[in-house]
């Protein structure tokens, strides 16, 4: 039986040479739609092909004799990175990106700026939507066919794939190009479990919330905090936290199951605030010298209540000196001044202290139970002992993202990916087996994971 009759038999009678599309192949002709047609149009697929293929040439077409270095097309689709030493312990690193090279939300602090500003492809000339034809081909392989291919494994166990991990799927410009709006038809009709990072109130749209199914779709909202001013200069291509909150009012409203992310937390005083108040006091001179962050205050937890949502994460900043030095020159604040000096001494992102990264997390434990809301924290960029560290705080002892669980579709996460997956997928193979041994090592040393405390001098959580 052909492996895709297992999962939605009721489409196999329906195919035919072009699926059952009646669009002429000779349509798409242009100078990129071609090569996806003719590559789409072979699959002799179930799924009924109605997407305008012909975007692609616009997107060309705007750039003329002077086409962008890398071509006006996102070549890369799926990626797994828990094979990365700061990701072993994420339950979402099966990753696409709808488009790639850049974001017009140009968060200040976005690793991802970072990277790709290094390498000249940041918003140059803008973002570039991903080869859609490859993923369809993808699809067909593994659930239409029985023949090979490298993301067989993952794809048939299931693993939710988190949509948004360099860039924001949900930019406006998908309203224009449709992109993502067919891979949300494409994961509906395969039936597979996603998971959608955004910063956009595009989602909410008819048009999309249409093409979601409250079975396979975990939505999680990214926004650090209430204060709009603040938030529109570090964040200054993104909607506005009041247009995001009415967003979200709209898809719980409408059934789907929303968390928000706070992630990255910027927490509201210098280092030692909470957990070294001495230490601080004496390096600004007095209390009412201490500087204040005001990007997050509690009143939003009251906000997230009033838009239905169930569910929030935080997950601590970690920042390079560049974004620091950005953040501090756009909202006259010296962010420098609330890391430690040692911090500084030390190469890579600057972090909080682990003290006060846990005062921060029981505060807002403590405050998201007080209000009703479930809780969990995300580790990434912070260590692994960070995972183990806090997992006694999530309301969900299953899933960081709260998912698993809640969503029926979503019935695993990317912890069952073995090594060996995780291994062939790593563009370092080296720098994968060393982040494999280090897990492997910190896991050893602990007994009783569910009590485990690495860090006992932080004190209990």
């Amino acid at each position: 039986m052909n492996p895709f009759e297992l999962v939605n038999s009721s489409h196999q009678s329906s195919t035919s040479t072009f699926g059952v599309n009646d669009i002429s192949p000779k349509k798409f002709q242009g100078p990129v739609s071609r090569e996806m047609w003719e590559k789409v149009s072979s699959l002799n697929s179930a799924y009924e092909d109605k997407f305008d293929w012909s975007t692609y040439d616009k997107i060309y077409e705007r750039f003329g004799e002077n086409q962008p270095r890398g071509g006006v097309v996102f070549k890369t689709t799926f990626k797994l990175v828990n094979h990365h030493s700061s990701c072993t312990k994420c339950h979402y690193s099966f990753e696409i990106d709808t488009y790639g090279r850049g974001c017009v939300h140009n968060c200040v602090y976005c690793y991802a700026k970072d990277q790709l500003s290094a390498h000249g492809f940041w918003n140059r000339p803008i973002p570039f939507p991903v080869d859609l034809a490859e993923v369809r081909k993808i699809f067909h392989t593994v659930f239409e066919t029985s023949r090979p291919h490298k993301w067989r494994s993952v794809l048939e166990s299931r693993t939710p794939v988190r949509i948004g991990s360099m860039s924001d799927s949900f930019m406006w410009m998908d309203q224009k190009y449709g992109v993502t709006k067919e891979l949300l038809n494409i994961l509906k009709f395969y039936k597979y479990p996603h998971i959608i990072f955004t910063r956009s109130d595009l989602l909410a749209q008819d048009e999309y919330l249409d093409v979601l199914d409250a079975d396979l779709v975990s939505i999680q909202y990214s926004m650090s905090g209430n204060n709009e001013e603040i938030t529109k200069k570090i964040e200054p291509g993104a909607p506005s936290i009041a247009r995001r909150l009415a967003a979200l009012k709209k898809i719980n409203e409408a059934g789907f199951w929303t968390t928000v992310r706070i992630n990255p937390f910027f927490p509201t005083h210098p280092d030692g605030y909470y957990s070294d108040r001495e230490s601080v006091v004496s390096a600004f001179g007095s209390v009412d010298k201490i500087p204040n962050f005001p990007l997050f205050d509690w009143s939003f937890l009251d906000q997230l209540k009033e838009a239905g949502v169930p569910s929030l994460l935080a997950g601590f900043v970690r920042l390079s000196p560049r974004a620091i030095n950005t953040m501090s020159n756009i909202t006259k604040i010296d962010l420098k001044s609330f890391f430690k000096p040692d911090m500084f001494a030390m190469k890579g992102d600057k972090r909080y202290s682990d003290k006060e990264i846990n005062e921060y997390y029981k505060m807002l434990h403590n405050a998201c139970k007080t209000k009703g809301l479930r809780f969990s924290t995300c580790y990434i960029g912070n260590g692994i002992k960070d995972y183990f560290q806090y997992q006694n705080l999530w309301t969900n002892k299953k899933d960081c993202c709260d998912a698993k669980g809640v969503v029926s579709g979503f019935k695993t996460t990317s912890q069952v990916i073995g090594w060996e997956d995780r291994l062939r997928h790593a563009p370092n193979k080296v720098s994968a087996q060393v982040a494999m041994a280090d897990e492997q090592k910190y896991e050893a040393g602990i007994s009783d994971l569910s009590s485990a405390k690495p860090f006992n001098e932080i004190g209990s959580v």
